[in-house]
């Protein structure tokens, strides 16, 4: 049997963990994420001071500066980080990119791992930020569902829902699930899901997504879109509500790279600046595709000058590439 945890580290640990008295949330991150992993796990601290949080962190891989600033973390708010070293061996029969690398994979495993400690914990992903408190969502009543999901965007619903044939009518997004642990294990979730997504893996548009909603369907109770704000600031005309606890920035144009320029990206900047992770700079546009969001970001918000300049980059760097 193939272990799945190579090691674990504790920052800030505490005599006696009461992880059941706790809010436990858990992150897949790769080590390019620790960035938005800190600003997201910052906002949830600022608008929960009063609660005990245990950050479940799931990775191959961190970095000495990344683990110190973690522990950092954890000293300076009361909190616990628990850093799980996984395996990814497990995941070699899946199929991941470059965009969608091996770390979404994770929240398959989770459960399993975590199954002799925690009854409930909450998985997501690391470019989403609080804004409200989680009093709320930890009362939720489950109804013996085995998650608490919230629906995707429409087109993606409209397109996913008739591919997959789910026979409940909704598709949610994977980058938020309330999870009962022991359901989940019960039911065997994590294998169901390493199997399917094994067996198909050529074939599933939002891989691991995709396998999670074939085999948790009917095993769902959809919430409200604030708990899961999906936020894609490619789109000028975006906006958030006021009532949102949880915005998930979707897309390509994350609100800590320079070629996104939304206005709301000031909601992320503004909690990074105050943050361990302040010193980090913007993502700059290093590649082909890069530079040509640069460049319509830049046109889309009258910076026309500036657009011109990462246009002809653009194609002088795709030119190049393509010799």
């Amino acid at each position: 049997m193939i272990t799945l945890v190579k090691s674990k580290i504790i920052f800030n640990a505490k005599i006696d963990i009461n992880y059941n008295k706790s809010i436990n949330i858990a992150y897949g991150i790769d080590n390019n994420f620790v960035r938005p992993l800190g600003i997201s796990m910052t906002s949830i601290i600022n608008n929960n001071p009063s609660n005990n949080i245990i950050f479940h962190i799931f990775t191959d891989y961190l970095d000495t500066n990344s683990q110190s600033l973690l522990k950092n973390f954890a000293e300076i708010t009361n909190s616990i980080v628990i850093i799980y070293l996984i395996n990814t061996s497990i995941f070699n029969k899946l199929s991941y990119t470059k965009q969608f690398t091996k770390a979404m994979y994770n929240r398959f495993i989770m459960p399993k791992i975590l199954n002799d400690t925690v009854k409930y914990f909450l998985y997501i992903d690391a470019d989403t930020q609080c804004f409200n408190t989680l009093d709320t969502l930890f009362k939720i009543d489950l109804n013996n569902n085995t998650v608490a999901v919230v629906s995707d965007l429409h087109y993606v619903k409209k397109q996913q829902i008739p591919a997959l044939n789910l026979k409940n009518n909704n598709y949610f997004n994977s980058g938020f699930m309330y999870i009962d642990v022991r359901k989940w294990n019960t039911e065997n979730i994590t294998e169901k899901a390493m199997n399917f997504s094994s067996n198909n893996s050529n074939k599933l548009k939002w891989q691991d997504q995709d396998a999670l909603n074939i085999i948790l369907d009917g095993k769902c109770l959809y919430l409200d879109k604030k708990y899961n704000y999906l936020l894609n600031m490619k789109h000028k005309s975006s906006t958030m509500p006021n009532d949102v606890i949880f915005v998930h920035y979707v897309g390509r144009y994350k609100p800590w790279a320079e070629w996104c320029l939304h206005p709301l990206k000031e909601n992320f900047l503004s909690v990074a600046k105050k943050s361990l992770w302040k010193d980090i700079p913007l993502t700059k546009p290093t590649t082909y595709k890069t530079m040509k969001m640069m460049g319509r970001s830049s046109i889309l918000y009258g910076k026309y000058i500036s657009g011109i300049y990462w246009y002809l980059k653009y194609a002088i760097y795709k030119i190049k590439s393509k010799l």
